[in-house]
């Protein structure tokens, strides 16, 4: 089984059609499962075990210029380096699964109304294999953590961001959480979830393209509709 993983986990870069046929009859979501949460876990551990606390600190504190002097000291007790890592490191090992979880349930609905019957555990599978593309940032974060000399904002970390190519807004902005979580990433494993579908339904087209991008649509969409009516 770990072979045939290892094969599927570097066809889902080159041959990712090829990939989701394998995937179909053993979809095996374990070896990437754990490659996600276990990499993710010891960046983030690395990360709070080197970064200077204080300057995180005063860097958090200036994203949040709404808030009083009192909120802010109130906020400071609370945020300690242990609590904000624990809580970090508990984020993604719950997480993490919970996400694909609820992913493995849109799909299994949208394949239902497609005509397909493949079971909720394979979606389950299927959700972690097009997160897949993920792991490409974490050489690239572990960069980041290195140069970054302990000043470092967790927001900074993910290079492949938009906000970090493209807009470079500051901490504060009204739009930068959106573009921080905006990543070249998101894009590909909506691209690998189209390819999956088509693979696994055999549906046209159009109907995998809706399929696959309408959580994106859903859920950047409201993110949007907020950030355009929050003020």
């Amino acid at each position: 089984m770990s072979a045939n993983a290892m094969s599927v986990l570097t066809k889902i870069f080159i041959e990712p059609k090829s990939a989701f046929t394998s995937l179909k009859e053993h979809s095996q979501p374990w070896l990437p499962l754990a490659l996600i949460i276990g990499s993710t876990l010891a960046l983030f551990y690395w990360y709070f075990a080197t970064v200077d606390f204080s300057w995180l600190l005063e860097h958090t504190m200036s994203a949040n210029q709404n808030l009083n002097a009192e909120q802010k000291q109130a906020m400071a007790k609370m945020m300690t380096k242990d609590s904000m890592m624990y809580s970090t490191l508990g984020g993604v090992l719950i997480g993490t699964p919970i996400v694909f979880a609820l992913y493995a349930l849109y799909f299994l609905l949208a394949s239902k109304i497609m005509g397909s019957s493949i079971s909720y555990g394979k979606w389950f599978g299927f959700s972690v294999w097009v997160s897949v593309p993920t792991l490409i940032g974490v050489p690239l974060m572990a960069l980041q953590i290195v140069s970054g000399k302990g000043q470092l904002a967790m927001e900074s970390l993910n290079m492949l961001s938009l906000n970090f190519l493209i807009t470079n807004l500051p901490v504060d902005h009204a739009w930068a959480s959106l573009m921080n979580n905006l990543s070249l990433t998101t894009f590909w494993t909506a691209f690998l979830s189209f390819v999956g579908l088509r693979v696994w339904t055999d549906r046209s087209v159009t109907s995998c393209v809706i399929a696959a991008g309408l959580p994106y649509a859903v859920i950047y969409g409201i993110w949007v509709t907020v950030l355009m009516f929050s003020k």
